[in-house]
């Protein structure tokens, strides 16, 4: 039920912009999220990135012959890990994320490198916590902990080739969290931003509409 709800969600994202984009491009992405986050305090932890998962739809739109906006409605999951000694920590957290990038062609070259920066609003899906201390543990549910929307910005640069009418893309970005999402100031981590290195690959096609 939850995966329905979810992939529910990026269609609406979708067709609530597609007669705005009619003109533009439609495609795919898939690639990779290594997250991390800035957390006070800290718990004497050394936090460190964790690759997790992201894919989604594109919509692509040519405002000029050099500026396309650029969105990427996906379910990406976030959150780092830390080990301390026997001690484990592992924040697994997964949101619908709608980053929305102005792309700057540079050149006009058959192969096309762009520059992209842009806001993201992210909305929680689902989020848990696992401390492990050198015996078994268990995933804890702490979406009730975490505020239902995280808000950042991202900048990056990527690669478009055009094959015939289609193009395919690589690009890579950070992704900056803007917004402290733990809920309360009062629990163990009461500061979390996350933070993002995300590496994508995807095609799109022309729409006419």
């Amino acid at each position: 039920m939850k995966k329905i709800r979810i992939l529910l969600g990026m269609l609406l994202t979708l067709f609530m912009f597609l007669p705005v984009y009619a003109q533009g491009n439609f495609g795919v992405l898939g690639g990779w999220n290594l997250a991390n986050a800035s957390i006070d305090p800290d718990q004497g932890l050394d936090w460190k990135t964790r690759k997790v998962y992201g894919f989604g739809v594109v919509l692509d739109y040519s405002v000029t012959d050099f500026v396309t906006l650029h969105l990427e409605p996906m379910l990406l999951g976030k959150g780092p890990k830390a080990k301390e000694g026997e001690k484990k920590v592992v924040f697994r957290l997964t949101y619908v994320e709608i980053p929305v990038m102005f792309k700057y062609i540079i050149g006009t070259n058959t192969i096309k490198p762009y520059l992209m920066a842009g806001p993201t609003i992210g909305f929680l899906q689902d989020a848990k916590l696992k401390v492990t201390t050198g015996g078994d543990s268990e995933w804890d549910d702490m979406k009730d902990d975490l505020k239902s929307i995280d808000f950042g910005f991202g900048f990056g640069a990527g690669l478009d080739l055009p094959i015939g009418n289609n193009s395919i893309f690589v690009e890579a970005r950070y992704s900056l969290g803007l917004m402290n999402i733990a809920d309360s100031a009062e629990g163990p981590y009461a500061d979390v931003k996350t933070r993002g290195i995300q590496i994508f690959a995807g095609i799109t096609f022309p729409m006419d509409m």
